[in-house]
């Protein structure tokens, strides 16, 4: 089965280049795991965190900080799964060694957990790899998942994967899960209740974290007086841009000097010539953002055009400073981006409707500080409104930024809850 698995990945990696990536970055990444555990023997406690993708690193990320804060000669090993958490990783000093996680294979998971010899292994979200959990549970060596979620529509609640899911929550020692949902519904799955525990999202305190420590930082983009208001698309794709577009036109017939800034999810050059292209399908003009300080360059002085588009990473969270309305990506292909990072610069924002039912989702959408769009008229309406009751606009940034401040502390929360049920971070 297992040489048949990876003859299918072969395959499938021909026709996709981010899988491609994966496949080529674990090239060597058991010898250069036993490597790293090598070069840290003796240090303890010996904790491992994984995570899937950039996302959950995101969750990762004040975990680790914390374990570091808390135990300087720890050895603390960083995996993931996606290359879109590469980078991320790689800039990340907390951990002693980031790499790839390998492939889920029995042999593979052995290898692994005999090289690293860890004494706890912290898995964030929903990444559950049965060999690794049960080769874990085999040497004894204590499980704990942090932001758990399974509300939402999760495919480990199906009928086909439910027993399996079952199973391998089972063997965790701590389970801290993003809201009471999600607790019940782990709950239904046998875990005893001791080992279930609500603590919350850390990408919360993430997003607060970092939008007070950008508040000192200089402006991303100097707006000349003459601009109106301002609208930021983050993270977004064809899909988004086929809706965010004719809205923003229909919205220059009322708002004429506003600027839309659009912040695609891959900011690669050909991202830049197709949103320039979409944009002159609708009439607006279209140039990369020229962050404040750059040498004179299209869009760097004088008025700006119509659609400001950002062309590299870093930028997208202190931008959403400066919106007046924000739209997050994903919405139209399964899978809202990070809402978190404008609430938090207290904006009103709109997502579209296959969202994924992420928790933070439904939350700011109760609290009055996020709506669903359908359409470019739904959105060209609810930007409409905001921009056309600034005082209302402000009212739902306001609502959106509390309701973050009222779930902040959920890293502290998670890792008392593990240190509790005996996990050693």
């Amino acid at each position: 089965m297992v040489p048949a698995a990876r003859l299918a990945l072969s395959g499938l990696s021909r026709a996709n280049p981010k899988l491609a990536r994966g496949i080529e970055a674990r090239r060597g990444v058991e010898a250069r795991w036993r490597e790293a555990a090598l070069r840290l023997t003796g240090r303890t406690p010996r904790i491992w965190l994984h995570a899937a993708s950039a996302g959950e690193t995101l969750q990762a990320r004040p975990l680790g900080d914390a374990i570091r804060a808390d135990h300087p000669d720890a050895a603390l090993f960083y995996s993931f799964f996606s290359p879109s958490a590469e980078r991320m990783a790689a800039s990340w000093p907390a951990p002693d060694h980031a790499d790839y996680l390998p492939f889920d294979w029995p042999a593979a998971m052995r290898a692994q957990l005999e090289s690293l010899d860890p004494d706890a292994i912290v898995l964030v979200a929903g990444e559950l790899w049965p060999n690794l959990v049960w080769t874990a549970a085999e040497r004894g060596v204590p499980l704990a998942q942090a932001c758990g979620r399974l509300a939402g529509g999760s495919a480990r609640l199906e009928r086909r994967a439910r027993a399996l899911t079952s199973r391998l929550y089972r063997d965790f020692r701590a389970i801290g899960v993003v809201s009471e949902e999600d607790a019940a519904l782990v709950l239904e799955l046998g875990v005893p209740p001791a080992a279930v525990a609500v603590t919350g999202d850390t990408r919360i305190d993430v997003s607060l974290a970092r939008v007070e420590a950008a508040a000192s930082l200089p402006p991303v983009w100097d707006p000349p007086s003459s601009t109106g208001p301002v609208v930021v698309a983050g993270s977004t794709w064809p899909a988004d841009e086929a809706i965010v577009l004719p809205a923003v036109a229909r919205l220059r017939a009322r708002h004429p000097g506003l600027v839309a800034v659009l912040a695609p999810h891959e900011p690669t050059a050909a991202a830049v010539r197709r949103i320039e292209a979409s944009a002159r399908a609708y009439g607006l003009a279209a140039a990369p953002l020229v962050p404040a300080g750059t040498p004179s360059a299209p869009g760097a002085a004088g008025e700006p055009p119509a659609v400001l588009i950002v062309d590299r990473v870093g930028l997208l969270y202190r931008l959403y400073g400066l919106a007046h309305a924000a739209y997050v990506g994903g919405g139209f292909g399964g899978s809202v981006h990070n809402t978190m990072e404008p609430a938090a610069q207290r904006v009103p924002l709109v997502v579209g409707p296959d969202h994924g039912d992420p928790a933070e989702v439904a939350a700011l959408a109760r609290a009055g500080g996020l709506a669903v769009v359908r359409s470019a008229d739904g959105l060209a309406a609810r930007w409409g409104a905001w921009l056309d009751d600034p005082a209302e606009g402000r009212r739902a940034g306001a609502a959106a930024k509390a309701e973050l401040e009222g779930s902040r502390g959920a890293t502290a929360r998670t890792l008392a809850f593990f240190r509790e049920r005996g996990i050693p971070v």
